[in-house]
């Protein structure tokens, strides 16, 4: 049984890493620990039901994979305990112990962008799961009609199929650097455990996790940095008026030369008459594709407000991000060229 868990976990992950093709612009390693609530489990042994009841216990790990825009594909590895309650072996008095999990999981994120400095999250995960009891008693207790009991009652472990439901929030500390907030559902199919009588002892898995986590993206390594260039308007496209305002790398501020740009388009739409503008962000190609979109709509954004403050009315404005699409400069990935990283407005 042990073995076709992990076969298919093998298998799940595998699948999930190949989808991140030559696409994705970053891979990422972490780690993560929390909180962990074992729900109380119903049990039986020999037909007799009875109730195992739990403490809250702690959790830790590690995880890796891709990012491939706003999804990322990622193995991880979590071990998490709870121990027992009181009497919570079946209301047993003296009994002790704990319940082990060493989870072996696959797992889909999705990001959503929405131009914020935090953005929430929703995947989900299968995989394998290694779960260990240990029951004991102690001080002895006579059964009745029956022989004196005591000392360890269970220790067992057995593998079971793992999945899990995941929610949570992240914050892009750095393009490198991201920390991670969740609520990870993790639950197995229900496992038997051997008692050291050789009786089963039915019981079941599920847990409520608060996890945080510290990501390290990796990707080509950035050339070094670079003066940006002077600030100057592109050539307009017939019957267009483009302006071009830049910013600094992994910034969304506009500069003084940046505003004086914002200014000279919005003194063009007042004296023009209300027409539909166009103003899209873009970045370079250093950073992840998911963080590059959020940090284009977070550019666009800034330059719309400033618009905005300059007369410009926002029912006039389309405001977009393109994220690392459509390269003044073509590049490598990774690379930090500063034509690229622009807000684009654009008059009839």
């Amino acid at each position: 049984m042990s073995y076709r868990f992990l076969l298919g976990v093998g298998v799940a992950l595998a699948a999930a890493l190949s989808c991140a093709d030559a696409r994705a612009q970053a891979w990422y390693f972490g780690g993560e620990g929390g909180w962990t609530d074992l729900e109380d489990q119903s049990g039986s042994v020999a037909g007799v039901k009875f109730t195992e009841k739990w403490d809250n216990g702690f959790n830790v790990g590690a995880r890796g994979g891709y990012e491939w825009g706003p999804w990322r594909f990622e193995g991880e590895y979590r071990y998490q305990q709870s121990g027992l309650s009181g009497s919570g072996f079946g209301g047993i008095p003296g009994t002790t112990g704990d319940r082990d999990a060493h989870a072996l999981m696959a797992n889909a994120i999705y990001d959503f962008t929405f131009g914020w400095p935090i953005t929430p999250h929703l995947g989900a995960g299968i995989g394998a799961v290694n779960l260990r009891e240990g029951v004991s008693l102690a001080p002895p207790i006579k059964v009745p009609g029956g022989p004196t009991v005591g000392g360890s009652l269970i220790h067992d472990n057995q593998w079971e199929f793992g999945y899990q439901a995941i929610a949570g929030i992240r914050y892009n500390i750095n393009p490198a650097l991201a920390f991670d907030l969740d609520y990870r559902y993790l639950g197995t199919t229900d496992p038997t455990f051997k008692a050291v009588n050789g009786a089963s002892v039915k019981s079941g898995y599920s847990t409520h996790n608060i996890l945080a986590s510290l990501s390290l993206r990796f990707g080509p390594p950035p050339p070094p940095p670079v003066q940006p260039p002077p600030v100057t308007q592109a050539p307009p496209p017939v019957g267009q008026r483009t302006y071009l305002v830049f910013f600094d790398w992994d910034k969304d501020t506009i500069t003084p030369d940046g505003m004086q740009i914002v200014q000279q388009a919005a003194a063009a739409y007042r004296a023009g008459g209300p027409v539909r503008i166009m103003v899209t962000g873009y970045t370079d190609r250093s950073g992840s594709p998911g963080y590059n979109q959020r940090l284009s709509e977070r550019r666009a954004n800034n330059v719309a407000n400033a618009l905005a403050r300059f007369g410009v009315a926002r029912t006039d404005m389309a405001v977009s991000g393109r994220g690392e699409n459509d390269n003044r400069v073509p590049t490598a990935p990774g690379v930090r060229e500063p034509q690229n990283r622009r807000v684009e407005i654009v008059l009839p």
